[in-house]
């Protein structure tokens, strides 16, 4: 923007006094940046202002020293530091927070693609993560700032509609207070307090798209809380207000008997006044309500310094057992790719409680199945799973679960995990274990087949496979593969990634099969399209993809989601059909093997011609629709390859294209245009 550099740390420094947290976090808020861009060492930091400023600094710097294959290897790792660092000290988080809170208030100066990238990455994991620490005002503003970004047509649409209807707002706002706080001083409420609130433009906006509602049905755009003296008055004045409205049926959530993960704790109810009109009413005490203001902040002692094994702190730290559980998790996923989609499954905000027989409450982020819930109580429960009882009646593994329900495991010590748990499950314990096991398995039938194609090939040239082991000469292809041992040599040769023909005949050149066929160039490239030695291979057609930086080695783009040049993308060796490509976030790609990734990138300038991709428009059944879908698609010169359109029971127009695309940019233009309609 132009300002003193000092102005950034000095504002976030300010957020964190709003937040009330202590000198020494403040400090650090001061000092986030110094380590990164200047020559001062986190030694000066220790001496200069201690040891526990120097390690909050020290959480929040950026890995500088080591050389990453991407951004988003970059990206993750850095993650991954925080995430540790945030296990020891949760203030390294909070001014993080605030960090990344003012780094979006000055996102106007940046240009518009890296804004957008930041405000993606911002909504993906930031924001979810306020909302895990129940710090909700940094929530809501971080969410309303990466609409602002993201959808700046909607924002803007969105913000003139909501000001066009203040006046009527504000009026609306104080009749309800004004007859809740006279109900409830008749029943002796006499300290009560009744606030309203609009609700924020990315809260209205995702029920519009949930909902898929226009503005103008959208009613419940107004908040109001009840603040009380006891648990108590809570459910008394819950009472109240039920007396006084009606309230919408399967629209009441009680989140003090039942807090949220982050602790946070309120009832909430939806009215609807004799009008028609709704309102949204959320009780909670005095105390429920600065935990849900600054969240983790208001709970967390910084009196004094205490370790993470100090039984204090594991007390505190037992309040946020989803942090416990990253902690754990992050250590074992090694894949910076596979460790940021966990991320972002574990920091998803909607939750469900379920029961075991016991009664013990379970929370589950939202479409966890029986399966999730099995790993969640053990994970040696979870891997000898055959079938599970919901609310007493027998239910498939993959059947989704909803709060209240009560679920018992069924196992067997027979029982081992299959690929199609994955599709299951959606918790990130349940599919690192379960993929841990898969592994464990895939290596022992992948060693069996490396030893049989081994045997095969030395046998056709006339070797024995028992007798080179006993003469050590097997060590000789082992040294050419490049692997520790005899048993990583057959392990890569059964996955695909190591040539058992061109080591044989790279060690043993006088040993030639009796009359070779002559191998086509289509399958000479998928052999060789392997992490130990890629090769320029002999694809008829440039794919327009870099594989460990060469130009045309076999590719196969996946069907999953068809990456479109200028996405992220990531690829794997495969059996005989060379490497696959994914999109870097596609969910299928985390069923692979990350022994089998390889660096994959588009070339520059490369691949000029179309790709394909399916777009699914949902709209109201409304006359002239599909005229404006395909105009707002033509005006962006992309031709139609297909289309599907039909009505469904709920009244829904159901638009299917198959569009042909240039690449990803083109892919945003066409869907801007269509979220305008």
């Amino acid at each position: 923007s132009g300002e003193l550099y000092i102005t950034h740390p000095l504002e976030v420094a300010i957020i964190l006094t709003e937040m009330r947290l202590d000198q020494q976090a403040i400090a650090a808020a001061i000092l986030h940046d110094v380590v990164e861009d200047t020559k001062t060492t986190l030694q000066e930091i220790n001496e200069g202002f201690g040891p526990i400023v120097s390690e909050l600094v020290d959480g929040l710097t950026k890995l500088g020293k080591i050389n990453f294959t991407s951004k988003h290897e970059r990206l993750a790792e850095n993650f991954r530091k925080m995430v540790v660092a945030m296990a020891r000290d949760l203030r390294v988080i909070l001014i993080k927070l605030a960090d990344r809170l003012h780094n979006m208030r000055t996102l106007g100066c940046l240009p518009p693609e890296k804004a957008k990238r930041i405000a993606q990455e911002t909504l993906d994991i930031y924001a979810p993560l306020a909302n895990r620490l129940g710090v909700y005002g940094i929530k809501s503003e971080l969410e309303d700032l990466c609409l602002r970004y993201l959808k700046h047509e909607v924002y803007q649409n969105l913000r003139e509609k909501v000001a066009v209807k203040k006046a009527q707002r504000q009026a609306f706002i104080a009749e309800v207070r004004e007859l809740i706080e006279g109900e409830l001083k008749k029943y002796g409420f006499s300290n009560a307090q009744i606030q309203g609130r609009p609700k924020h433009f990315y809260s209205i906006y995702k029920k519009m798209v949930e909902r898929q509602l226009d503005f103008e049905d959208v009613h419940d755009l107004f908040a109001f809380r009840i603040l009380v003296d006891s648990i108590k008055d809570c459910y008394e004045a819950l009472g109240i207000v039920h007396a006084m409205w009606k309230p919408m049926p399967g629209r009441f959530k009680d989140y003090i008997a039942m807090p949220k993960a982050n602790m946070y704790q309120s009832l909430h109810t939806t009215v609807i006044r004799p009008n028609g009109e709704t309102a949204e009413i959320q009780i909670r005490t005095h105390e429920m309500n600065a935990v849900c203001e600054f969240g983790v902040a208001a709970h967390w002692n910084y009196k004094e310094r205490r370790s993470i094994s100090d039984p204090a702190n594991k007390q505190d730290l037992e309040k946020f057992s989803w942090l416990r559980q990253i902690v754990q998790w992050q250590s074992e996923l090694k894949d910076p790719n596979e460790f940021m989609e966990a991320l972002k499954v574990d920091l998803f905000d909607e939750e469900i409680f379920v029961f075991t027989p016991k009664g013990d409450v379970i929370s589950l982020p939202k479409n966890s199945s029986a399966l999730d819930f099995a790993f969640a109580v053990h994970t040696g429960i979870g891997l000898k799973t055959v079938g599970a009882k919901v609310n007493g009646r027998i239910a498939p593994l993959k059947k989704g679960l909803k709060s209240g329900d009560i679920i018992e495991i069924l196992t067997s010590p027979q029982q081992r995990p299959t690929k199609d748990w994955l599709a299951y499950v959606v918790t990130t314990k349940a599919r690192s274990k379960i993929r841990a096991n898969l592994r464990s398995d895939e290596r022992i039938t992948s060693k069996k087949m490396g030893i049989e194609i081994l045997t095969r090939e030395l046998t056709d040239r006339g070797l024995d496979f028992e007798k080179m082991l006993k003469t050590g000469e097997m060590e000789k292809l082992q040294k050419a593969a490049r692997e520790s041992n005899l048993d990583d040599l057959y392990i890569a040769i059964g996955y695909g990634k190591a040539d058992a023909a061109e080591m044989i005949e790279k060690c043993f050149p006088d040993r030639k099969l009796p009359s070779a066929p002559a191998q086509d160039e289509g399958q000479k490239s998928a052999k060789t399209a392997s992490p130990a030695n890629v090769k320029a291979g002999g694809s008829n057609h440039p794919s327009g993809i870099l594989v460990s930086g060469i130009e045309n080695v076999l590719v196969n783009f996946a069907r999953c989601y068809s990456p479109l040049p200028g996405e992220d993308v990531v690829g794997f060796v495969t059996r005989g059909k060379g490497v696959s490509v994914h999109r870097s976030n596609c969910s299928r790609a985390l069923d692979y093997d990350p022994q089998r990734r390889i660096a994959v990138s588009w070339s520059e300038g490369g691949n000029t011609g179309t790709h394909t991709a399916a777009v699914r428009v949902v709209t109201r059944d409304k006359q002239g629709v599909l005229a404006d879908i395909t105009s707002a698609i033509a005006s962006i010169n992309v031709n139609i390859v297909s289309a599907e359109v039909h009505v469904n029971q709920d009244m829904l127009g159901m638009h299917d294209f198959v569009l042909a695309l240039g690449n990803a940019k083109q892919l945003s233009a066409v869907i801007d245009k269509l979220e305008n309609i």
